[in-house]
């Protein structure tokens, strides 16, 4: 059975506490302390957010190397190819994405875009939780001789002589 990449959840799990609390201001008024304390979250992050501040992901998206459209375009990307039958190695995948930034740099002619950094699969990955990694496990030796063409011919032809002699035992 393949392994599957555990997933970040810290930064989804804090978003759902915000949001939670932000709607029982507006539902009963409770003041930001009480919010901060019942859900485990910064007062001064609830009061930000109630003013409009933004996430930790939207406020550093214009750093990325990849537009969001760009992201959203390679997830869709995984998905189709995983519907085909042919889930995305993490190397074809990083191909892909380098090329994007590529295309990326050279519009903007900014040359520092075109090079992903060393965690940005992983860092892909946890932006994206409907895309998981998984590792897979090399083939038993049994299966890997399964589909060698000599190897089945060997055993049909030691097949055929076992019936053979069932029928006409000697």
């Amino acid at each position: 059975m393949a392994l599957i990449k555990p997933r970040k959840s810290k930064n989804t799990l804090q978003e759902v506490k915000i949001c939670r609390a932000l709607k029982e201001r507006r539902l009963e008024g409770t003041s930001f302390r009480k919010l901060a304390d019942k859900y485990g979250v910064s007062s001064s992050t609830l009061s930000d957010r109630e003013r409009g501040g933004l996430t930790r992901q939207q406020s550093h998206a214009h750093e990325q190397k990849l537009t969001p459209v760009m992201e959203k375009a390679l997830e869709d990307w995984c998905k189709k190819l995983d519907d085909w039958g042919f889930p995305p190695q993490m190397d074809l995948l990083r191909a892909m994405a380098g090329t994007l930034a590529q295309i990326r740099a050279e519009e903007e002619e900014d040359l520092e875009l075109a090079h992903l950094g060393q965690h940005w699969l992983s860092n892909f990955l946890n932006r994206h939780p409907s895309l998981s990694a998984k590792f897979s496990t090399q083939l038993d030796r049994q299966r890997a001789y399964g589909g060698n063409i000599s190897a089945l011919k060997d055993y049909f032809a030691k097949l055929l002589r076992l019936i053979r002699t069932r029928k006409n035992p000697t």
